[in-house]
């Protein structure tokens, strides 16, 4: 029986010997776990000692006349900074300052017309814009022309005497520039559809539902290959597109960062192939949003 004991203590002693090391090597195998979770997800510190970049997750609120050209733009981006995502939201301007306003996130705002912003510019009591903004791109006011011009159309005078006529809101920036082009002409439309924004003149235009409508000449050229021509009008006062950064997204340099690409040489390249007129300044003009945030 002693042997026995003997035996069977000897056998206990070494399972719980086993059972030890068993347990130490599992516990330095978490803490090495532990310490590599902590190397990838960690502090900012932690990625610049890597070389690996910071991810930027940037939430674009753009014109809806931009919608095209704004995918190339920040497909482009991304491809040259692949740790930068991008989340886009197109409407007409006055509704994208409109969700804004009412608690709409988003890092950047770029509206089809300088008046739109000027409302949020000048809210100095909770801020949602930045100080500042730059003019990255224009674009004119131009005739659509349904596909085989069913109206016969071939001068602004037509157009205001025809009533089947598309155009944008007058609270919109389309709707604005075409009153400007039309006031100047001493013309007025008789009984015109009036529509949200831009694309949805467009689509009234090449269905076929109206015989032609005011676009800007980029949307005219996007659907060159649906059947849709222009006529050129006299435009003395291209619209401007500014690009503004909300609060909470000038404090990002993920931001900040692709603000500045937009108004660059490059950005100008892409924006220029699809048909916008030049901005105003360029990347190496641009300053850091004022830290108060507010306008001055």
């Amino acid at each position: 029986m002693d042997s026995l004991r003997s035996f069977t203590g000897g056998r206990n002693l070494r399972n719980t010997l086993a059972v030890t090391a068993t347990a130490a090597l599992l516990l330095s195998g978490l803490v090495a776990c532990s310490g590599a979770n902590s190397a990838t997800s960690g502090s900012p510190t932690a990625g610049s000692q890597s070389g690996s970049a910071q991810q930027a997750q940037v939430t674009v609120f753009a014109a809806a006349s931009l919608t095209e050209v704004m995918k190339t733009l920040t497909d482009k981006y991304h491809q040259e900074h692949p740790e930068v995502d991008f989340t886009l939201s197109y409407a007409a301007s006055s509704q994208l300052v409109q969700q804004l306003s009412a608690g709409a996130k988003a890092d950047v705002l770029v509206t089809a017309d300088e008046a739109s912003i000027a409302g949020l510019q000048a809210k100095t009591s909770d801020p949602v814009l930045a100080s500042g903004s730059t003019i990255i791109a224009s674009n004119k006011i131009v005739l659509a022309l349904a596909p085989g011009n069913p109206g016969k159309i071939s001068s602004l005078q037509d157009a205001a005497a025809s009533d089947k006529i598309a155009v944008c809101a007058p609270e919109v920036p389309c709707g604005r520039a075409a009153k400007r082009v039309l006031d100047a002409a001493g013309l007025s439309l008789k009984s015109p559809s009036q529509e949200n924004d831009v694309k949805a003149v467009l689509t009234k235009v090449y269905t076929g539902q109206v015989d032609a409508g005011f676009v800007y000449s980029t949307d005219a050229k996007s659907a060159a290959n649906q059947g849709v021509s222009s006529i050129a009008l006299n435009d003395t006062s291209p619209n401007k597109y500014p690009v503004a950064l909300t609060v909470e997204g000038a404090k990002s340099p993920g931001v900040l960062a692709f603000r500045n690409w937009l108004a660059g040489s490059e950005a100008a390249g892409i924006l220029a192939a699809a048909g916008f007129g030049p901005g105003e300044s360029t990347g190496s003009s641009l300053k850091t949003p004022n830290a108060s945030y507010g306008p001055k």
